[in-house]
């Protein structure tokens, strides 16, 4: 049996550095897809990644056991993603149109091309909630607590960012 996320998280504190290895192993892929969702860029995404669990690792003693970890890994990855695009904007850098699909080769299926390139259409607010619901798997709850909205705007953004998908994909 694996040990829970608090436990773990109990180990670090107490100064067991492969107890943050096993929280890294486990949330790897998550974090990097939210990060990937956000930057849609495939290095911007691994630093984003890196920085999120940097973030967690020095910022530990805050977590609250009471809450979901992982929840509290996306508002981390969430937040610094948010602040990397403000930064950029006002440095305005270009940005790529679609993030690079890794390993891809000319058979690859084209629905699942059109589906990252329609996600890459929506507004970004619409795109991060639409994620954090149909990917992650969160309630509205949670996809509010995460972005820090309330659960009506939660419900709001997961809706017009499926109804802007749906357009998307639908267009000939």
């Amino acid at each position: 049996m694996h040990p829970s996320d608090a436990a773990l998280v109990e180990q670090c504190l107490k100064g067991q550095k492969n107890a943050f290895e096993a929280i890294v192993l486990r949330y790897q892929h998550r974090i990097y897809h939210m990060a990937l969702i956000r930057m849609r860029d495939r290095c911007d995404a691994d630093d984003l990644a890196q920085e999120t669990f940097l973030q967690a690792y020095r910022h530990l003693r805050s977590y609250d056991p009471t809450r979901s970890f992982r929840n509290w890994l996306l508002s981390i990855c969430a937040n610094l993603g948010k602040n990397r695009l403000r930064r950029r904007a006002r440095r305005r850098e270009v940005h790529h149109r679609y993030p690079e699909a890794g390993g891809s080769s000319c058979t690859e299926d084209h629905s699942r091309m059109d589906l990252v390139a329609g996600l890459h259409n929506i507004p970004e607010k619409q795109r991060i909630a639409l994620f954090l619901k149909h990917v992650e798997g969160l309630s509205y709850d949670e996809v509010a607590a995460v972005l820090k909205i309330g659960t009506s705007a939660a419900k709001m953004r997961v809706k017009r960012g499926r109804d802007q998908l749906v357009q998307y994909l639908s267009q000939p």
